[in-house]
This record gives C-alpha cells, sequence and structure tokens, in this order.
C-alpha cells in the first residue's frame, strides 16, 4: 500500500510541468482572448438590445443613461446597428448648417469613416452599401461604400454654437427629421424611416457594470457570451491571427468546461484567472496612462493596428470615442499631485489665456461616478461646465477656472460650478474640432489643485 501511494506520488510530481505548461497555455490563451476582442462584448451585448437599421436617440440626458460609458450632455446623439448584408440603407441628412458630426465604427470600435455631411439647402440622401451589393440605385442618391456588412453609426449634433448660441430645440429637430430606411421601402416610399426619441429610461441598462461585474462573480458565463460574440457572423473584421487565436481558445474553453472534476488542476479556473488577469491590465493601461498634468490622454483612438490593449481600455472607459480629428479626450482620477479626487475637497482647473484648448465646436468638463463612468446626480441637473456654458466667467487675463465641488461656491461664479458627489469621481475633457495642439495630441490640460471645502 505504501509502494502504491509513492509511485502514486511520484508520478504526480513528474506529471506537474505538464500541468503547469497546460495551465500556463490556457491562462495565457484567455488572457490574450479578452484583452483582444473585450470591446466586442460591447457591441455585441448592446446590438441585441436594439434593432438594426433604426436610428434612434434619447429624450434628453442624465444619470439614468448608462448604456454607453462615459456619455457626453454636449451634443444630441443619434445611433444605429447597421446590417447590410441583405440590402443597402438610405440615410436621408435633411439641410442643417450648424455644427453635428457622423462617426461610423466597426465592432470593435475602430473608425471606418468620420466627419461631418456637408450642408445642403435640400435634404441630402446616401446609400449605405455592404462590401458585396453589386446592384443599382435610385438616381439622386449618392453611393457609400462600406467594408463590412456590420458597423455602428453614430450622429452628434452640438447643443450650442463655438459663440455659445443655444441650438438645442434645432439640434433636436435635425435628428428627428434624420430618416433611414431599407433600400426595398425607399423605393415603394421615400418617406419615413425617422429617428426614434425614445424615453431616457430605455438606455439605463449599465453596460460597463454589467461587464466589470461579471468578470469576476461568473467568468465563465461573461466568456461563454464573448464566445458566442466572435462566432457570429456580424464580427467583422477578423484577420489570420485573430481566427488563430479564436480557434486556441476555444478548443481550451471548450475542454475545461468538461474538465472542472480534476482533483489537482482546474483548467477552467485557469482560463478564469487569466481574463481577470486581463481585465487587470485594460484597467491599468488606462489609468496609468497620464501626462505630466495626471490626465489620461491617448492618440490612437480609433487607429490601434494591432495596439489590442489600448483598444480594450478605450472600450472600457471612452466606448465609441471619436478619433483625433474629431475630439481630444483627456480624463482624470487624481489631481496634480496624485491624490484621489474626492468630492469630500473642492478643486479648481484654471485654463490660462495662453493654454486655452483650441477648438471649432467646444471644449468641456464632465463629472463622472467613479467605477461606471456615469454621469453624477445632482439637483442641478448640471453635470458639465464648457466653453458655452450661459454665464460662463472668463477673467481679466484671459483665463477660464472651473469649480469642482460637492456644494455651490459662496465666492466664485456659479456657472463655472461643476457638481461632484460626496466621495470619489472623475473628470473628463472633451474637446470637439480640435485644433492646433489639441488635433495633433501635444495639449497638456491644466492641473487640477485642491483645497478643503468651504475655501470659496
Amino acid at each position: 500500500m505504501k509502494r502504491k501511494i509513492f509511485y502514486c506520488a511520484l508520478l504526480f510530481i513528474l506529471m506537474l510541468p505538464a500541468i503547469s505548461q497546460a495551465a500556463s497555455q490556457d491562462y495565457t490563451t484567455a488572457y490574450d482572448y479578452m484583452i483582444r476582442f473585450y470591446p466586442r462584448w460591447f457591441s455585441w451585448v448592446q446590438s441585441n438590445m436594439a434593432q438594426s437599421n433604426v436610428l434612434a436617440g434619447p429624450d434628453g440626458m442624465g444619470p439614468e443613461f448608462k448604456l454607453i460609458v462615459a456619455v457626453n450632455d454636449d451634443t444630441i446623439y443619434a445611433m444605429s446597428f447597421l446590417d447590410l448584408s441583405n440590402e443597402p440603407q438610405i440615410i436621408t441628412i435633411p439641410p442643417y448648417s450648424n455644427p453635428y458630426s457622423v462617426l461610423i465604427l466597426d465592432v470593435f470600435g475602430s473608425v471606418i469613416a468620420s466627419g461631418s455631411m456637408p450642408s445642403t439647402t435640400d435634404a441630402t440622401r446616401y446609400a449605405l452599401l455592404g462590401p458585396n451589393y453589386t446592384g443599382t440605385l435610385p438616381d439622386g442618391i449618392i453611393p457609400v461604400s462600406f467594408p463590412y456588412n456590420t458597423s455602428l453609426l453614430l450622429i452628434r449634433v452640438d447643443k450650442y454654437s463655438h459663440d455659445g448660441a443655444d441650438l438645442t430645440q434645432a439640434a433636436k429637430a435635425f435628428r428627428a427629421a434624420i430618416q433611414l430606411k431599407g433600400l426595398a421601402s425607399y423605393i415603394q416610399n421615400p418617406v419615413g424611416g425617422n429617428t426614434i426619441i425614445a424615453p431616457l429610461r430605455v438606455y439605463s441598462m449599465p453596460v460597463k457594470r454589467a461587464a466589470d461585474t461579471a468578470i469576476f462573480t461568473s467568468p465563465t458565463d461573461f466568456l461563454s457570451t464573448l464566445q458566442e460574440a466572435m462566432a457570429a457572423p456580424t464580427t467583422e473584421p477578423l484577420s489570420v491571427s485573430d481566427n488563430i487565436l479564436i480557434a486556441q481558445f476555444n478548443s481550451s474553453f471548450n475542454s475545461a468546461k468538461q474538465q472542472t472534476t480534476d482533483p489537482y488542476y482546474s483548467a477552467l479556473s485557469d482560463i478564469n484567472q487569466g481574463a481577470q488577469a486581463a481585465f487587470y491590465a485594460i484597467v491599468d493601461r488606462w489609468r496609468s496612462h497620464t501626462g505630466p498634468t495626471n490626465w489620461v490622454h491617448f492618440d490612437n483612438i480609433g487607429y490601434w493596428g494591432q495596439n489590442y490593449l489600448d483598444r480594450a481600455a478605450l472600450a472600457e472607459y471612452i466606448l465609441y470615442g471619436n478619433n483625433s480629428q474629431a475630439a481630444y479626450y483627456a480624463h482624470a482620477f487624481v489631481d496634480e499631485n496624485n491624490f484621489p479626487l474626492d468630492g469630500n475637497y473642492a478643486y479648481t482647473i484654471t485654463f490660462a489665456g495662453d493654454n486655452m484648448p483650441d477648438y471649432s465646436r467646444f471644449f468641456s468638463v464632465t463629472a463622472y461616478t467613479p467605477d461606471d463612468i456615469e454621469l453624477v446626480e445632482n439637483s442641478y441637473n448640471k453635470y458639465l461646465v464648457a466653453s458655452y456654458t450661459p454665464g460662463l466667467v472668463v477673467s481679466a487675463d484671459g483665463s477660464i477656472t472651473i469649480y469642482v465641488q460637492s456644494k455651490p461656491p459662496t465666492a466664485a461664479p456659479i456657472a463655472n460650478w461643476l457638481p461632484v458627489p460626496i466621495g470619489p469621481f472623475n473628470l473628463m475633457l472633451r474637446i470637439y474640432g480640435p485644433n492646433g495642439s489639441a488635433k495633433d495630441g501635444s495639449y497638456i490640460p491644466p492641473g487640477i489643485k485642491w483645497k478643503i471645502v468651504g475655501g470659496y
């Protein structure tokens, strides 16, 4: 009996290198899979909550909006998940001379096209064509070819002009008048397909929180959803190396789910831990990517090449962000001294006259909740301070100071006040229509200064 135990123990010891190697391979495969394809989990879950080829947008904006992380309150949204596999989609843009932009992304958040459609006196109609379409179009429709059948269309319409004029009602009317219809339906009747304006509560699903929670409380389910997404025909583009990694993960994951009773080694546990480690790497990549004043900034949004970690980090913190030609983003979780932002203190951000963002549309600073990156609740329903904020006070030297604290300042302009909650929060600087250093990515936002509440 003792000899049998001895040989069993010896056999186990001899097997350890093979077990360790297998565990390492499973862990590494899951780690790489998570980092490379993490953005697809978001677009997959969100697309399954919406009807393809239907433009829609929320009626208003506030903390109730949770579907997309780091949403802004500077613009009026309209968006649609496009499916061009069956037929082209005809989009009709009514005449509009105020600022707005169009962003078209693939399912991983990479930019397919970005810009503004030209202002005209008449409605302009475009045919959005999938890569395999060979038919004809009605006269007067401008063809726009897409490299993939599946993509995301985002339209952002500015609520204020560059000089501060309130365009909100005009922006809403313009959004409501945009039409999207399939070609067959358009030929039968070119009228219709207007943007659906939905109640804000329709967008209340906290997708980022769902992802962050599931990765640790039910990682196998999370990975199963991502696996399902990667197998879908709507997941494109996929490179040769993408498909190799998918096959490796599928083999490891499917096998591991059948071997969870192994007393010495659980491949499934190792896979889950690899995915969780990848999540930590994604978060660290974003939060550690700070400049000299502790603001996070990435220049490669939408054009990552093979930098999958940056792509995943953006999905976690600015899902569906614009490219650098359309917008500059900087994100702050700490002040200039590297202390976490906390509403128990008061802060100031002073844009000096000679360090003012250069823009053609606007710049703004928005406050967000610490983990979900959602707009912060406050009784004033005020979520940002912007270049267009009514009554914004500019100092005699041309500087603008934003006061960031939980209560209204007593000795500073209310228009310049950004409400934040008691406790942790974070801030995002947006510059839409960036010019100069904001466009080339070299702009350095001012440091965030703090002092004890009651100092204003």
